[in-house]
Parts: C-alpha cells; structure tokens; sequence
C-alpha cells in the first residue's frame, strides 16, 4: 500500500515467504490511487464491503463492489494500478501464496489455477477472475477479521482459515456439471454445494447433519443420500478428507506443531496421529522440519 492508505489492520506470515495475509477496514477520506508490484503466485481478495477499481496492463478498467472474491494468477512480476473508493468503508481479507508454494506444498499445478481463471495453457502472463462471493465465503471472511486469539494462536487460527479459505475459492471456480445426478434437480445441487461450502468453512468445529442440513435449505435424507451421489462419498468422510489435507498443508508449511495442527483441525493429539497415520503412510510429525 501507498502512503495514501491506511495500513491493514493486521498481517500474518504464514509461511515465509511462501503464503502471507492481511485483512481490515480502511476508510479513505478521498479517493486514492495506489501502484502495485505483483509478483509471480495466486493473490486472493474477498472483499466484503467497499469498492475499487484496477487496470492490468495492456487490458481494460475493473470495478468491483463487495461482497466479492477475487483470484489472479501472475507468472511474471507485473504493475496494477488500483483505484480505491471512498465513499463505503472497505473491508478485506487478502491472501498471496508462491507459485511454488502452490505446487510443492498445497499440490496444485499452477497451469490448472490457470485453466480455473481461463487463461489458454502454457500462459505465461495474467489471469484473473472477479466473482459474488457466496455465504460460506463471507462467513469465513468475518471469522478471519474478528480472530479472537492473539499471539501464535492467532497465527494457527488465521492459517487454517486461509487454506479454507483457498479451497471454497478455487472451488467456486470449478464448472458445474451440465445435467444433475439422477433424483437430484439443479436446486438441490445448488444447496448441496452450499453444505459443502459450509462443512469446508467450518472444518475446526463443523455442524451435525441436522443443522448443515437446514442451513443448507435441504432435508437432512437428501443431504446425506444426495451428498453421496454428487460428491462421490459421505458428508463425514468428506469433512475428514479436508480435515487431514488441511493438516498436511499446515505441517508441510513448517509452522506448527503436530499438537497446534491437530486443534487447528479439530482433532486431539492422539486421535489426529492415527487418522494421520492411516491415510498418508507416515507419522505427522515426519512432516516437520528437521533442525
């Protein structure tokens, strides 16, 4: 940010300098234009309230107001000039992550990210993507900015939100099928990808069936049984697929213990050791850096 703007609220280094954060509210009392250098890797904005406006080079203006979720893919460091607005309060969470932070540690290709946002394969320039942000998302978004904790915890609760926060947003990118899984129609679907967008938002402490399904505006049989057919497995076994690819996430980043990763997914110690076990092979703490 320039002079010209306030600093974010707060900054976490997640996972130098592999993935970082930054979130708050800014209010401007005119508007301003700032210069950024982006550098090569995935930048994620969801931008809950506020307005602004930013040129690629080479392309054309983009307003955007919030709620919205941004993601761009850089392959090489470019300039974007940002216009921001001054009229509504703007409330963020941004998130930036390496391109081989992507690869070798969350173990996505960056040419997929890019086939995501549309750009043609083997692309070496930018790509972007503007889009609603749904409800899951925003909700995960005040969770980020009203984090109660304060120290190391709140750098292991602000991590695990942003791998969660990543997943429903390059998830949101993911075309939807053409025609719905037989005894589903297209309504159903949109509401079981709701659930889906709110177990992922809340893997920590996720809801019992009875209540994803009434969040989710579905009966509790058809969450289940339709879940199964859309998903290709049960709503439980999908919160602990997420659960443990979070946690392989977080040690692999090299930041937390096999304890805080463990809690940061909603498991005990000795209970996330053996699902751990089980379905990787090895024992989570192989994952650690060795000193």
């Amino acid at each position: 940010m320039s002079a010209l703007l306030p600093d974010p609220d707060w900054t976490v280094r997640t996972a130098a300098p592999a993935m970082s954060l930054a979130g708050g509210a800014m209010r401007l009392e005119r508007q301003a234009s700032v210069s950024e250098a982006l550098e090569p890797g995935l930048k994620l904005v969801l931008m809950l309230d506020g307005e602004l406006a930013y040129r690629v080079p080479g392309a054309a203006e983009t307003r955007l107001a919030g709620p919205m979720l941004h993601l761009s893919l850089c392959r090489s460091p470019l300039r974007l000039e940002h216009e921001f607005g001054h009229r509504r309060e703007l409330r963020f969470v941004s998130l930036r992550t390496s391109l081989d932070h992507l690869r070798d540690t969350l173990g996505i290709e960056p040419g997929d990210v890019g086939a995501l946002l549309r750009a043609p394969r083997g692309a070496q320039g930018y790509a972007d993507a503007n889009l609603r942000a749904s409800h899951a998302v925003q909700a995960l978004g005040r969770q980020m900015l009203a984090c109660p904790a304060q120290g190391p915890l709140r750098r292991m609760y602000l991590s695990g939100k942003a791998l969660e926060l990543t997943a429903l947003a390059l998830g949101a990118l993911e075309p939807a099928r053409d025609a719905p899984p037989a005894g589903l129609s297209r309504a159903d679907v949109e509401r079981l990808h709701h659930a889906r967008d709110l177990a992922l938002a809340n893997l920590q402490d996720p809801p019992g069936l009875p209540d994803l399904a009434r969040r989710a505006g579905i009966n509790v049989n058809k969450l289940t049984t339709g879940f199964r057919k859309l998903f290709g497995q049960s709503v439980y076994a999908f919160v602990r697929e997420q659960r443990m690819a979070q946690a392989h996430a977080l040690l692999a980043a090299g930041n937390l213990t096999v304890s805080e990763a463990a809690y940061a997914c909603g498991y005990t110690d000795s209970h996330f050791t053996k699902a751990f076990l089980q379905r990787y092979g090895v024992l989570p703490s192989s994952l650690l850096p060795r000193g």
